[in-house]
Parts: structure tokens; C-alpha cells; sequence
């Protein structure tokens, strides 16, 4: 993954969000187009950032809530236009299946992402044997085509794997980010359309404009999945199947099976796109969440899945802590496995630096803007005591200075780790000495007193 890069659908690079700006601006030689993208640049740096999850900054214009509103409307339009037409299988041993399978995918996307647990989660299966392909909206809502069964075969594992893909792709946001793409691509558009029709006599011209703009800006947005969103998705959905207790080596086969099948033209790989090396990258993958999957075997690792949770149909629950949380809110159990210390495997190596206590920094200039971007998403975490997702950020930004280590100390002490906490305390004064401030010519403290907080943390016990 490419830190600090946007996509456009489709695999299309979107201009880096630090440079974003620049980049719209000298595409248009004429001042009143500079001007106008110079706006939709300008609307774009503003949504950008960092994903504590991928560590990839993403353009998220759009808030989580319009994104989960949007993508609940959407689901409800769709699933009710299927339903008249008798299309949604209910009552089977199939959807029961589904169901089971889908609980214990959310049980462990939950502890990776806690807020989710506020999702409204959904499946419907589909009766479309013709059809091979399935979803995850923004907010849990999920579909699956009776084709994974009728054309492939599909097994629990591959069911699993295609399944814990697509809940991928709402964990990281992917949903927000092609939405919040379009958002800039049409601040641009509206703008271009008002001067282009001013230009004329034509009473029409500026919906006409528009609306040819607007055309080109929702194809953008229905292109494949860019490549990078895949690969996001491959790493997160295989092992939220493997901790889960499902073969990871389902993902290989199952994408083995839709290339033997029928290649791009399967409705699935025309929204994914499938790069040749695709299965060999699955393999590499399967190497280092294999051991996750064995310990779930043994019943070691899997999450339970609290009742507010629960799609309905049969219920897995680990068989270590076979008895069900009673009375607990999803805000409560929200906070409880967010002061887990876990995260996705693709990320753990810098975790676990962060938790021994030796992660240094040294990037100034460099890391400026994005330390700059990211900065007000730490004080969010930091206010919600997301630990994980802090320390994660944090370290992924890498900016070198006091704030940035009071922040990783106070991620570490939040996680039951004060060895690793005073490290940071104390790199977070010398910070300070070295004139590696927050609190320089522009005061970027957020109203923290690094030098009194830090000194006061390594005088307690």
C-alpha cells in the first residue's frame, strides 16, 4: 500500500491529498479554471485522512453517517425492488448458514473496528443462481447471490472468504471514499457548468452542462474497485475469516474457481478487479494468518457475539467463554474491545514496536503536511480513548515531534503498558529540548502542556 495516496475507481491514481491542490490546479491553463478547482482542491484537503486501520490516507469528504444513511436507503430500496419479485431466500438452510457464517465474520470485525459494533448489520441472500456476486454497504449491509452455490460450488470457507472481503471494504471505509470522490469531482463540476453557461445565451446550458459533467463524474465512481482498495480488502477479509475459524485457503480457491468459471465475465470481477498474481498474493497471505485460523480451530481466539449483534439463525460463541454477555450496550462493548491490544496482522509489526517501547522518529519536513491533516483525527481518538487506533495512526504519520510522543505514551498507558509509556514520556521532552515542538511559531498543542503533562506522568509510581 502507498501511504499518502487517493484512487480513483478503476485502479486511476487520485493526486496525492497533500498535493492535490497543485495537481487539479495545473491541469487547467486558464485562471477561472484554476479558480475552480483550486475550490474543489481545496474541499478535497480538507477530508483527507489517515486510516488507523490500512494506514493509507483516504479522501472522506463524506461523514460515516451520511454514508451508512445513504447505504441504508440504497439497501432498503434494493432488497424491497428483489422482494417484490420474490427474489429473497428466506427460511432455508442456506440462509441460516449465511447468517451463522456472517456472525462470526462481524464478531471478530468488531474487534478490529469497535464503532462498528453501533452498525445495524444486515444479509439477505439473493435467489439469483445466474448470478455471482455480493456486497457490503457502508453501516453492515450485506448481500450474497444464490450463484456463489449454483456456479461455483461454493464451500463455507469460500463463503467465509468472499464474505469477510466484502465486510473489508466497509471497515476501511472504501464506501465513504468513493462517495466523498465524487463529492470533489462534482464541487468541480457545478462550478465549471455555472461559468461555461455564463458564457452563453443558451437559458438551458448550465443544466445541460451540468448534467454531462455530472454523467462523466458517476462513471467514475461506478468503475471497478480500484486495486488498492482490493488489496485492503483481501488482507482484512482473510483474516477476519481465518480468526473466525474458516480456512483461509478458501480465498485461493475460491478465486481459482471464478477464473475457471467464466473469467471478467462474472458480475463479482466486474467490480473486483482480479490482477494476475491476485491468487499468488492470497497464498503469501494465508502464510501469515494460518496461525490465527489454527487457534480458532482449538476454540482459542474467536470472539463471542453479543446478542445486539446477532443476525438471527444459529449462534457461535467461543468455546472457552461459551456463556453470552447479558446487559452489556454496544457502547459499552464498543469500549470494551477497543482496549483489546490487537490489530490486523498487516499492521501488528509496527504495534508491536510501538508496545515494546521502540518506535523513534526522525521524519520533520517531510511529514509536515501530513502530520498537519491528521493531527485533529488524534485528538478524536485520543478523546474517544481508541487507543489501538491512535497508536497505530501515530506511528503510521511518523512526524517527529513532542506532541506525537505524548500521544503514543498516552496510547501505551491507556493499553496497560507503562514501561512503553514513560519511553515515550521521556522521548516527548527531549522533543521539546530539541526544539521539536507543537508548541512553535504555529501552536499545535490542542491546548496539551507537553513538558508539565509528560514530567508529571514519569513522577507517578
Amino acid at each position: 500500500m502507498t501511504n499518502g495516496a487517493c484512487r480513483l475507481e478503476g485502479g486511476r491514481d487520485l493526486p496525492r491529498c497533500g498535493g492535490l491542490a497543485s495537481s487539479l490546479v495545473t491541469r487547467h491553463s486558464s485562471s477561472w479554471r484554476r479558480l475552480i478547482w483550486i475550490v474543489a482542491a481545496t474541499a478535497a484537503l480538507s477530508g483527507c485522512t489517515t486510516s488507523s486501520m490500512t494506514g493509507r490516507s483516504q479522501l472522506l469528504m463524506v461523514s460515516e453517517q451520511a454514508a451508512m444513511s445513504g447505504s441504508a436507503a440504497a439497501y432498503s430500496n434494493m432488497i424491497g425492488q428483489f422482494n417484490k419479485k420474490n427474489k429473497i431466500e428466506t427460511n432455508t438452510p442456506r440462509v441460516e448458514r449465511v447468517k451463522e457464517i456472517t456472525n462470526r465474520l462481524i464478531a471478530e470485525a468488531v474487534r478490529f473496528r469497535p464503532n462498528a459494533a453501533s452498525w445495524n448489520w444486515e444479509i439477505e441472500v439473493i435467489d439469483d443462481p445466474k448470478t455471482v456476486n455480493a456486497f457490503c454497504m457502508a453501516g453492515g449491509k450485506m448481500g450474497i447471490y444464490t450463484g456463489f452455490w449454483e456456479k461455483i460450488k461454493a464451500t463455507d470457507d469460500e463463503v467465509a472468504a468472499v464474505l469477510g472481503h466484502e465486510i473489508g471494504h466497509a471497515l476501511a471505509d472504501h464506501t465513504r471514499e468513493r462517495m466523498s470522490t465524487a463529492m470533489v469531482t462534482n464541487i468541480g463540476v457545478t462550478l465549471l457548468s455555472a461559468l461555461v453557461s455564463a458564457r452563453s445565451n443558451d437559458p438551458y446550458a448550465f443544466q445541460r452542462n451540468q448534467g454531462a459533467y455530472g454523467s462523466a463524474a458517476s462513471m467514475a465512481v461506478t468503475l471497478p474497485n480500484s486495486r488498492e482498495a482490493e488489496s485492503e480488502a483481501d488482507q482484512i477479509g482473510i483474516e477476519l475469516a481465518a480468526r473466525a475459524g474458516f480456512d483461509p485457503r478458501g480465498a485461493v480457491s475460491l478465486w481459482k474457481k471464478m477464473a475457471e468459471e467464466g473469467g471478467t465475465q462474472l458480475e463479482f470481477l466486474s467490480t473486483h478487479p482480479s490482477p494476475e498474481n491476485r491468487v499468488q498474493k492470497l497464498d503469501a497471505l494465508v502464510e501469515k494468518v494460518d496461525p490465527l485460523y489454527q487457534l480458532a480451530k482449538e476454540g482459542k481466539s474467536t470472539a463471542q457475539i453479543p446478542t445486539f449483534i446477532s443476525l438471527g439463525g444459529p449462534r457461535y460463541v467461543s468455546k472457552d467463554d461459551p456463556v453470552e454477555p447479558q446487559g452489556i450496550s454496544r457502547e459499552e462493548y464498543a469500549a470494551k474491545v477497543a482496549a483489546e491490544p490487537q490489530v490486523m496482522t498487516f499492521v501488528a509489526a509496527e504495534f508491536e514496536k510501538f508496545r515494546l517501547g521502540d518506535v523513534v522518529f526522525q521524519c520533520t519536513y517531510e511529514c509536515a503536511l501530513n502530520y498537519t491533516l491528521q493531527k485533529g483525527q488524534w485528538k478524536r481518538l485520543y478523546d474517544r480513548q481508541s487507543w489501538r487506533d491512535l497508536a497505530v495512526s501515530v506511528v503510521r504519520v511518523g512526524y517527529l515531534n513532542d506532541l506525537s510522543y505524548f500521544f503514543l505514551a498516552e496510547a501505551a498507558k491507556g493499553l496497560g503498558n507503562p514501561e512503553a509509556a514513560k519511553k515515550y514520556y521521556a522521548r516527548a521532552i527531549e522533543a521539546k529540548k530539541a526544539e521539536k515542538t507543537c508548541a512553535g511559531m504555529f501552536n499545535t498543542c490542542d491546548g496539551f502542556d507537553i513538558p508539565k503533562l509528560a514530567e508529571s506522568a514519569l513522577a507517578e509510581k
